[in-house]
This record gives C-alpha cells, sequence and structure tokens, in this order.
C-alpha cells in the first residue's frame, strides 16, 4: 500500500471536508447573531477585551490600568494580549459581540490546523490522520479548564488555546517546512505563542531550543528569528517580568494521582497504544513518522506533571499536554499500522466494508442522540451526510474509511458540548432570565458612578454564567470588585476574604487564606476598608441581614437582587501606627513570585496578617529611607474626585499629610506633586501631597519605554535582513 498520508488527490478538498465539519459544529450559524457571548470565564473576559479595544488602542497600548474589577488592576501585564488583539482587527469588521466568537471559533480552527501541520510526513500534503487527530483533541470533554480542548476554550480558556496552536505552529516550520525563511517563520509563532499564554512557551521553549541549535541554517537566517522573537515579544515579557511581585499566588493545590493525569476519554487510546509498542514496537520506533518532539511532549508533561516544584507551575496545566503526546503517538501508529497492510490491492476489501459499516452505525448513534432536539438536528444533519459522502467517495481507500470511522466515532461520544455552544453563543441576551440582570442595570444606572461589591452564588448560571456581575463595568457606569484574571491583581485575596463574610455560598477561589464565612459583620468592615460604594445581594438570607445593618442604606430592590449604599471613601488622612517595610531587591521580588518562595519576606504576608487589624496600624513599603509619619488631622476634605484609567485627581485640604488611595498600588503611578505612592495595607497605595491639588498618572516606566524601543529596532533590523535575504534568494 503506497503512504497513506500522502496518498491524496485532492488537497483542497480533503481540507474543505475538515473545515466543514469543524465550522458546522462550532456553530457558525450562532456566531454571526449580534450578542453579547456567555459562559464560564468566556463572559467575564467580554469585560477586558472591550476596554482594550477602547481604551488602549487608540493610545497604541497592549497593556495599561484598568480600573473595572478588583479596586483597580494592571491589564494585560499579567495576562496575555493576543486574543485581544485579534478580536480587535475582526472588530473593525464585525460587531464586538460576533468578533469575539469569531476569535474563539478560530482559536479551534488553528490547533486542529496545527495538530494535522505537525502530523504530515510531507510538509506540502494534509495528514488525513493528523485532522482526525485534531478533531478528537479538541473535543475531548473529560476536563473542562485545563486548556487546550474545546470545553476548555467555551470555559474561556481561548488564550491557551492560541498559544498551543502557535506553539505547534513554530515547531513545524522549523523541522518539517522546506520554506527558505522557516527559521524567522518559525520564530514568529513562537512569539505569537508566548503574547497568547505562557504555559505552552514554557513547555515548548526546550524543544524548541534544542532543534533551532542542531538544524543548519545560515548567520542571516538566525540573526533575523532572534530578531523578529525580541522584536515582538519584548516590550511585553519585560514588564510581565519585573511585575511579577505584583501578582496574587492563587495556590492551587497539585494533583498527585496517576488517573487524574490520564483522563477517561484519552485511557482507551493509552491501551491500544500499548498493544500496537507491543505487536509492532520496532515498527514503530524506527519509522520516519516518528519524531523527538512526539516523545518529548509526553515525556515531558509527565516528568513535570510529578516532580515540577510546588507553586512554580500548577501541574493541571499540564493535562493537556499529556493528551496532545497520546494522540500524536497514537494516530502515527494508527497511520503506520494501516500503511503495513496489503491485504487487498484491487477492488473491495474486508476493512472498507468493516470501516464503512462501523461509520454508518456510529453516525446514526449521533443522529438518535440528537432527533429529539431539531435545532440541533437541523445543523447536525450536513455534518452527517458530509461524512458519508466522503466515505463513499473513497471507498476503496482503508486509511480514509478508517479516519471516517474515527470521526464518526467522536460526534456519537461527544454529550455536552453542544449544548455548551448553544449557551455561549446564543449569549446573555438569549437568556430567559436576562430581564432580571437588565433591570438591575438599567436601575444601577441611576446611581452616581461608584465601586460595587456583589454576593457570589453559582445559580447566577441561569443569566449566563455565575461571573455574570463581573460585566457590571461592561453594561454599566460601576466597577465591581470581582472579575476574572485572579493573579493579575494583589487586591484579589482582600476581595475574597471579604465577600466570604458577605455570602450564603462563597467561592473562596484563593487557596491559602483565612476566610470569614458567615461573619457579616465584618464583612461590611471590609466593605469600608475597600473602599466599597454599593453592596448587591442575592440571597434572601444575605438581604435579610443587609436590611439589618445599621452601616447599609437601602436603595431598591428588583427581583431577586438588593442593592444597599456603603458610606465609604476612596481617600482618607492615615492616622493609624505605621509600621515600615523595607522593600526586598528587585532579583528577589521577582525569583521569590516565580517560584512562591515563601522564604523570603514579602509585602502581601505582612498585609494579610494586618488585615483585620487595618483601623489600628498600616504597614506601608518603602526602600528610599523616607520618613513617614501618621497623620495628625482629623478633618479631611476632598474635592472634585477623578478617577480614570490614567489619572486619579482631588483637591485636599490637608496638603503635606499622609493620604491613603484606596486604589491597588502598581509602580506605574506617578504622583505630580509630593511624595509616594507607598504600597500601603492591604494592597493601595498612599501619598504625601505638597500642594492641595493632588495628581497621580499612570504612566510607562523607564524599562517600558526602553524595551518598546528595543522591539522597534529589533525589527527593523529584522526588515533590513529580510530584504537581503530576499534579494540573496533572487540572485540564487
Amino acid at each position: 500500500m503506497n503512504s497513506v498520508s500522502n496518498n491524496l488527490n485532492s488537497n483542497i478538498t480533503y481540507k474543505l471536508f475538515y473545515f466543514l465539519v469543524l465550522v458546522l459544529f462550532l456553530r457558525v450559524d450562532l456566531v454571526f447573531e449580534n450578542n453579547t457571548p456567555t459562559g464560564g470565564d468566556m463572559g467575564a473576559h467580554i469585560v477586558a477585551i472591550d476596554t482594550f479595544i477602547k481604551d488602549f488602542i487608540p493610545n497604541f497600548q497592549i497593556n495599561g490600568w484598568s480600573n473595572d474589577w478588583f479596586s483597580g488592576y494592571p491589564l494585560y501585564y499579567f495576562y496575555f494580549p493576543l486574543p485581544a488583539i485579534i478580536t480587535f482587527f475582526f472588530n473593525l469588521i464585525f460587531p464586538f459581540g460576533v468578533a469575539f466568537k469569531i476569535m474563539v471559533v478560530m482559536s479551534m480552527i488553528l490547533v486542529v490546523y496545527s495538530i494535522e501541520k505537525l502530523m504530515r510526513n510531507t510538509p506540502n500534503q494534509i495528514s488525513i490522520f493528523g485532522a482526525t487527530a485534531g478533531l478528537f483533541y479538541v473535543f475531548t470533554e473529560s476536563f473542562t479548564i485545563y486548556g487546550g480542548n474545546l470545553a476548555s476554550t467555551l470555559a474561556g480558556q481561548f488564550s491557551f488555546a492560541y498559544s498551543l496552536a502557535f506553539a505547534n505552529l513554530s515547531i513545524f516550520y522549523l523541522i518539517k517546512s522546506k520554506n527558505n525563511f522557516r527559521f524567522p517563520i518559525s520564530s514568529t509563532f513562537l512569539a505569537l505563542c508566548l503574547l497568547s499564554h505562557l504555559i505552552p512557551f514554557i513547555i515548548y521553549s526546550p524543544i524548541y531550543a534544542f532543534y533551532w541549535l542542531s538544524k543548519k541554517q545560515n548567520l542571516n537566517q538566525r540573526v533575523l528569528s532572534i530578531s523578529i522573537f525580541l522584536g515582538l515579544v519584548s516590550r511585553w515579557s519585560i514588564s510581565l517580568l519585573v511585575n511579577l511581585e505584583y501578582t496574587t499566588n492563587m495556590s492551587y493545590t497539585p494533583f498527585s494521582k496517576l488517573e487524574d493525569l490520564i483522563k477517561e476519554d484519552i485511557l482507551p487510546m493509552v491501551f491500544i497504544l500499548i498493544s500496537l509498542l507491543v505487536v509492532k514496537g520496532k515498527n514503530l520506533i524506527k519509522n520516519k513518522t516518528y519524531n523527538i518532539f512526539d516523545f518529548y511532549i509526553i515525556s515531558s508533561s509527565v516528568l513535570l506533571y510529578f516532580f515540577v516544584p510546588e507553586g512554580a507551575l500548577w501541574n493541571g496545566r499540564l493535562i493537556p499536554f499529556f493528551n496532545l503526546g497520546v494522540v500524536f503517538l497514537f494516530f502515527k501508529a494508527i497511520e503506520i499500522f494501516i500503511e503495513d497492510i496489503d491485504l487487498f490491492q484491487h477492488g473491495v476489501s474486508v476493512l472498507t466494508i468493516t470501516f464503512l459499516g462501523g461509520t454508518i452505525y456510529y453516525l446514526y448513534i449521533f443522529y438518535e442522540k440528537w432527533s429529539n432536539n431539531q435545532s440541533y438536528l437541523n445543523l447536525y444533519i450536513p455534518i452527517i451526510l458530509l461524512i458519508m459522502i466522503f466515505a463513499i467517495l473513497n471507498f476503496n481507500n482503508v486509511a480514509i474509511q478508517l479516519n471516517m470511522l474515527i470521526v464518526s466515532l467522536i460526534f456519537s461520544t461527544v454529550s455536552f458540548l453542544p449544548h455548551w455552544l448553544n449557551w455561549n453563543f446564543t449569549g446573555y441576551e438569549g437568556k430567559n432570565d436576562w430581564n432580571q440582570i437588565q433591570s438591575l442595570y438599567s436601575q444601577l444606572d441611576d446611581l452616581k458612578p461608584g465601586r460595587i461589591m456583589w454576593e457570589p452564588n453559582s445559580d447566577m448560571n441561569k443569566y449566563g454564567t455565575p461571573m455574570t456581575l463581573m460585566t457590571i463595568p461592561y453594561f454599566t457606569k460601576h466597577t465591581s470588585m470581582e472579575g476574572l484574571y485572579f493573579d493579575s491583581s494583589i487586591t484579589t485575596p482582600f476581595h475574597f476574604i471579604s465577600v466570604s463574610g458577605l455570602a450564603k455560598r462563597p467561592s473562596n477561589p484563593v487557596g491559602g487564606l483565612s476566610y470569614i464565612n458567615n461573619q457579616f459583620d465584618k464583612g461590611v468592615d471590609y466593605l469600608y476598608d475597600l473602599g466599597v460604594d454599593y453592596f448587591i445581594s442575592y440571597t434572601e438570607e444575605i438581604e435579610s441581614k443587609a436590611m439589618n445593618s445599621d452601616r447599609l442604606t437601602y436603595l431598591f430592590s428588583t427581583d431577586p437582587f438588593s442593592v444597599f449604599q456603603v458610606n465609604s471613601s476612596k481617600i482618607e488622612l492615615i492616622n493609624q501606627d505605621i509600621e515600615v517595610f523595607s522593600k526586598v531587591n528587585k532579583q528577589q521580588g521577582i525569583l521569590s513570585s516565580v517560584f512562591r518562595d515563601t522564604n523570603i519576606s514579602n509585602f502581601f504576608e505582612k498585609a494579610y496578617e494586618n488585615f483585620g487589624e487595618l483601623d489600628e496600624t498600616r504597614i506601608i513599603e518603602t526602600s528610599n529611607n523616607i520618613l513617614i509619619q501618621p497623620s495628625n488631622k482629623k478633618d479631611l476634605e476632598v474635592r472634585e474626585l477623578k478617577i480614570t484609567n490614567k489619572k486619579i485627581s482631588f483637591y485636599t485640604n490637608n496638603p503635606g499629610e499622609l493620604h491613603l488611595i484606596k486604589i491597588s498600588y502598581f509602580p506605574n503611578w506617578s504622583i505630580s506633586n509630593g511624595l509616594g505612592p507607598f504600597r500601603t495595607s492591604p494592597s493601595f497605595m498612599s501619598v504625601i501631597p505638597n500642594q492641595e491639588y493632588v495628581e497621580i498618572n499612570f504612566q510607562k516606566t523607564a524599562l517600558e519605554n526602553n524595551s518598546f524601543y528595543f522591539s522597534i529596532f529589533s525589527l527593523l533590523l529584522s526588515l533590513i535582513i529580510f530584504i537581503r535575504s530576499i534579494n540573496n534568494v533572487k540572485k540564487i
């Protein structure tokens, strides 16, 4: 039998087949409906990406400050900007909701495409086994948060999907492509991988470096690849690295059991793979279809899963790479196994009849499973017909018949993905109870803009996601204490401690904290400490407690929500005792953040211990031997307070005194007329203004500006080398 993967008479036909099957399943009919996508974390990601498009892009920024969540946080300093950039470009043509959904769907298409590319034996010839492997990988349903598959992507992990796809493409162009510029192309994809998500970049970098160093290439191409990579990633990656100490350690509990690594939908594949290795081990190992990468991706994920230092990387995020390694080894083994079969050279073989019969059987199961849902069935019938037509037209091809059998088996075993796609892509607006949220948001907009803390509850999933109220900044003029990107804000732990006392069923997502569950009065104390303006109850129990609190003012109710005013302040004089914390050097701060080294004294540990004693003591971080004294004044008058993503300004009647600003600290904040800002417990900043008018600006640091110039230089160098390389190619 001729080589299976390369014996295809029409690349376009087969590419079109897999593309149509994939996009039809991904509900392309809903993608182009103009609504606001929801579901899991996805329903909150819209807030950050919307801010990026509206506030950052016009100012030529890839990261900056956002007041939307957590008393303010650095947006896209620690999370990944590329999916937001992709959404922006789609948004030039389509409405925001449509652009966002296209971005999500494209991530899955790219994952399948990248797996198919890496499975190719010939660079320019589609691998039908690779395409099927890609479908299998994205349609696994055994996990919904670790990344890579469709289930995780629908939960909001589209950044991971993009990163994985770009990582795969970087390896393909480095080891399989015959393109004259494969080095710079591969480094471009590696850069895009890093700008999409950090974890695939960490996993793929060692094997990429191995191939990069071992492959022959002229000096110009190597310099070009380096300069392109540095030009694309320097500005963002340097700001991430130097500011790691201003992130939150989520303290995830690592897995320790083998069954947590090998999920149930991948387990049969593992057994079959082991069986094939036993039967045809030598042939499989010697076959040039395999390469070092195939064994690296599975072995590295297994080793890191069991031996990665606790805190450096949550080992649950390694499961997608183990799955990918199994998929590569399995489908390549099956391809080799089929190629060795020479049972029938002419006419119809027993295998093709068997595989076609199996395909029809599993397609029938697929049909029966969704026959009670007409809206789904109307879409899935074309998928069934496509598979059948493809199988019949290639009746004498054992390999294609086997792949159609596997594809139909994949679809027949899918359970919740169609429902989740429908749930997410019908948007918030398509939910039966969305009118309750609309009523709440409409009445909130009648109030003075402020910071809102709300009672979390998993029952709010009926509105689209349990995180629905994270969209307060998107749909109203207010900000929300709770949001996504928990790691990105140093206020995150203090918010979740506070809200744990104000909720019937708190989520308590940050590990290692002492929560105050069922301590409502303590939670109210923290509302004042965190500068919250409004509190929203969801359950009757919490509503009753809020009604009975003399520190909360009832404003209005709209079923099932009740809204209360908190008479807190954003600016206060610090007249408590002060404990000065000596800032650790930058290197120690970075290392302790990367490896979560608790042996190094850090500000958070001090602030966390002090959180319940804010009325008595404030901890202030300084490294300049500046004498900081508490204020002895009591009468603070703040006028014309303005808070934007770029500036905080106000008038004070007490210049020269230590002022607490209840907005999250970050080193990019700079006061124009005074001392500070100083990091101040729990997670805020303080300043000593030298005049009545106070202005604090969020600015690029010198290092950020220098890294931007370095990026521009690197890209210009790349352009020069690229032009020279083209001219050299033309001469040849």
